[in-house]
């Protein structure tokens, strides 16, 4: 009979308490509600539908969910390409390590990287919002720490914004915009977000000299396949624009002529319409949906119809403007691509040149005449105000991880448009 020797057994150990880890500390998909009162998970809805001071003043928050160790500091190859190997003896042990702990965590479901960076933009939010006297903090998606079907990882999200020293929830009004990591297309993530802030997928905030409209853009881009393409298209047809001129019109088409003369509007979706970062491919996937760049063309076109200065999305881990140009009723218009997601997630890195090339010749195949302003990869935030001459976007980067450095990376101001002419004679 074969008896496993001393070096066997320790292999045999460690193999056990590695499954045991691994299945005992799964993350199940389950409802937010089960185990919680509802004044745990709820968010209090402190804002009106309608504003009615000038100027109005919000900040703009994206992407503070966690990351993964293995990614962050063993996958990567700027990980491995470092100086560090010839000045810091066993490195490549360290790195290991942290592939090992972070795979059996991502296996397990339980996203393990960037507290720090979540924590250091809570405190930046927090002193940012009392300084500014904001009406409101913008939150652009991705909320729940990785899978908003797990009810953990809406409970991280509560312990860090609700429950903790900067309790960003119950302090200020914040409007959430529904991001992929919240899952929403599924009927467990969809529940999870509703049990956590009363707003629906769709609603609008006025203001005297603006229109904010807030969108769910999974409808769109369905990156986790919970929506087949005919019910995709179906929803893009009634939530953005119809599918010909004799339909009834969508929501989106409604909101926009219902404010038509509005001098300002701006539309918050979590997926940037246009980008030079790591999601543009996500327009070009069969598998996030049937004819995206179609439907993204005629969503663009829509915008423009309407005058549309500014979209304000996440996704991308970064800061990115895209200024899209175009011609409209004899006139020459900018509609600003604002990509504000730099919010506690690690952020990435900007594009390199060849994959800048390529994206800026896949734009000018598909008509779309589109500069690139800036990016930047730090942490930050944006600072929107609408006076009633301008419209001005000031965006902050933290330097050295340290909340007292703050720099201004960039401020757009876009002036009022000239009244209609129908209103002028």
């Amino acid at each position: 009979m074969f008896l496993p020797s001393h070096s066997h057994r320790s292999w045999l150990g460690a193999i056990v308490l590695l499954t045991a880890l691994l299945v005992a500390g799964c993350s199940p998909i389950e409802r937010l509600t089960a185990d919680h009162p509802p004044s745990y998970y709820q968010v209090e809805r402190q804002l009106p539908d309608s504003l009615t001071d000038v100027p109005t003043r919000f900040l703009v928050l994206g992407d503070t969910q966690a990351g993964w160790r293995a990614e962050h500091k063993f996958y990567r190859r700027e990980n491995w390409v470092t100086w560090k190997h010839l000045l810091v003896p066993f490195y490549q042990l360290y790195l290991l390590g942290n592939g090992i702990v972070g795979a059996i965590n991502w296996k397990r479901q339980r996203p393990d990287y960037g507290g720090s960076g979540r924590t250091l933009m809570r405190t930046v939010l927090d002193r940012a919002a009392q300084e500014t006297e904001s009406d409101f903090i913008l939150h652009l998606g991705d909320m729940a720490l990785h899978d908003g079907r797990r009810a953990d990882h809406w409970e991280g999200f509560l312990d860090e914004y609700k429950h903790s020293r900067t309790p960003l929830l119950d302090t200020y009004p914040v409007l959430p915009v529904i991001g992929n990591h919240e899952y929403a297309n599924d009927s467990t993530g969809w529940a999870n977000y509703d049990a956590v802030f009363d707003y629906p997928r769709f609603y609008v905030i006025d203001t005297p000299r603006a229109a904010l409209f807030v969108v769910d853009s999974n409808y769109i881009v369905d990156q986790h396949q919970d929506l087949d393409d005919d019910r995709q298209d179906a929803l893009f047809d009634r939530w953005f624009v119809a599918a010909d001129s004799s339909a009834e019109a969508a929501w989106l088409e409604r909101e926009l002529a219902k404010r038509a003369d509005r001098p300002y509007k701006i539309v918050a979706m979590h997926h940037p319409l246009v980008t030079f970062s790591w999601h543009e491919k996500d327009w070009f996937s069969r598998s996030n949906g049937r004819e995206l760049p179609h439907k993204r063309n005629r969503l663009i076109a829509l915008l423009q119809e309407y005058d549309v200065q500014v979209v304000l999305s996440g996704h991308e881990h970064l800061y990115e403007h895209n200024a899209l140009r175009y011609r409209y009723d004899d006139a020459d218009r900018t509609l600003h691509q604002v990509i504000s997601s730099g919010g506690g997630v690690p952020p990435r890195r900007v594009a390199r040149s060849d994959e800048f090339d390529q994206r800026m010749r896949r734009y000018e195949d598909w008509g779309l005449d589109v500069e690139n302003v800036t990016q930047n990869a730090r942490y930050h935030y944006t600072d929107v105000r609408i006076t009633a001459e301008q419209l001005i976007l000031d965006t902050y980067a933290v330097l050295d991880d340290d909340p007292q450095h703050i720099e201004r990376i960039e401020r757009i101001t876009i002036p009022a448009p000239p009244p209609p002419t129908s209103a002028a004679e």
